[in-house]
């Protein structure tokens, strides 16, 4: 009786109901899209690691973050394959260089044209640099693509790249751009493949091509100069303990464990090398990301804004429904009605409306996800989490302004009907 009392007092006055209903998707809408953001950086920082085979990796005390990971020496990618309990052992480059949008033939730049076409400009990309027999990549495309980097000056192109990168049809990379030649840090390349992977945020490109290829698109480092090493182990458990004789081979203090010092990789001696499980590479870069970074902050602060924002209308809705029915609560309290039913009444209506409008807009914002990795390339993905989290805060918010409304209710008085 309670909820078809509440449900009827929603639909007495339809026109208002559905300005609360808008108000509450619309603010429902915001915090989809945040959280969605939200989820998209935590994906995207992880997302060239997750494509990565490795148990353990090693890396420069002094990374910085996957763009500026610094350097060790390739020996101690070497020294780790040593133990028995390691599979294999890969070094693998990864570093920011400088690419040119290819030229096509017959291109003549003009001022009308520079404005809107990329061909012949440079812009910052991702370059990584493997073996081609032995890549270290989890997905067997990218590996049997790789073995196409038989030459320095070949190089595979990451298909998501964004247009400012050239390709033919200036949306995305496609086959047509297979063949094309182009210039990757201060020597010619050709494109021989195509992989598809997404860069993060760090970058709008990628490129793969073999570690003499890396090496000249990087001049800055050399070959004997890994940026990670992939340990592969035989059994994935013992990765902690194969983490600790790691550490005493490479002469790293057992009480420097938990310690990352900032320190100068072209200086660094014993402790040149950091070790990290796969976990805690994943947890160490969402942190960067996430917490070191402004953006994950304010993706943060979005949806506490949306929540306040749907508070308000929800709230002014509410009051208006109470103040417009002063008379019939009034009347309800004169029959013998408790202020506890009553407050049941407005907090149902207020349920209802966060339901009423959860609902679409978990539809539009499946849309709106869909628009907003096609135009900028994150991952954004509608997750269990996400609906649960977003209906907790949609109930929540409602319920916040149906019990901030009461008071309006608490003052009707069966005095006041004669």
């Amino acid at each position: 009786m309670n909820t078809s009392l509440a449900w009827k007092n929603l639909a007495h006055n339809r026109v208002r109901t559905a300005i609360g209903v808008a108000g509450v998707g619309f603010a429902v809408i915001l915090i989809f899209m945040q959280m969605g953001f939200h989820g998209a950086i935590r994906k995207t920082a992880t997302q060239i690691y997750d494509a990565l085979e490795f148990d353990l990796m090693l890396r420069s005390p002094a990374y910085l973050h996957l763009t500026e990971p610094r350097s060790f020496p390739r020996s101690r990618v070497y020294q780790a394959a040593s133990l028995p309990e390691v599979a294999i052992a890969r070094p693998f480059y990864l570093g920011l260089s400088e690419w040119q949008a290819p030229i096509r033939k017959n291109f003549q730049p003009t001022a009308t044209i520079a404005e809107d076409d990329p061909a012949g400009q440079w812009r910052s990309i991702i370059c990584m640099g493997s073996d081609p027999h032995d890549p270290g990549f989890v997905r067997p495309d990218i590996c049997r693509l790789a073995r196409k980097l038989s030459d320095p000056g070949f190089v595979l192109v990451d298909s998501k790249s964004k247009p400012e990168y050239g390709p033919i049809n200036r949306q995305e990379f496609t086959e047509q751009d297979i063949g094309a030649e182009t210039a990757l840090g201060p020597n010619r390349v050709r494109i021989v493949g195509l992989f598809k992977l997404g860069t993060g945020m760090a970058s709008n490109g990628a490129c793969l091509t073999n570690p003499e290829g890396y090496v000249r698109a990087c001049p800055w480092q050399t070959i004997d100069d890994v940026n990670f090493g992939l340990i592969k182990l035989r059994d994935p458990a013992s990765a902690e303990r194969v983490k600790a004789r790691l550490r005493v081979i490479y002469g790293i203090p057992e009480a420097a464990a938990g310690d990352r010092p900032q320190i100068d990789a072209a200086i660094a001696t014993n402790t040149n090398v950091e070790i990290l499980t796969r976990a805690e590479v994943n947890e160490l870069e969402e942190y960067r990301w996430v917490v070191e970074t402004p953006l994950g902050q304010i993706f943060n602060l979005g949806v506490w804004v949306a929540v306040f924002v749907g508070v308000a209308i929800v709230y002014q809705v509410l009051s208006t429904d109470i103040a417009n029915m002063m008379g019939e609560y009034a009347t309800l309290k004169a029959m013998g009605y408790s202020s506890i039913y009553l407050t049941s009444i407005v907090l149902q209506q207020s349920v209802l409306l966060a339901l009423v409008g959860y609902i679409p807009s978990v539809l539009i914002s499946l849309g709106l996800y869909h628009v907003v990795e096609k135009a900028s390339g994150m991952p954004m993905a509608m997750s269990g989490g996400i609906l649960f989290w977003v209906l907790l805060l949609a109930l929540g918010m409602c319920v916040l302004s149906g019990i901030a409304a009461l008071r309006k209710l608490y003052q009707a008085d069966p005095a006041d009907l004669f």
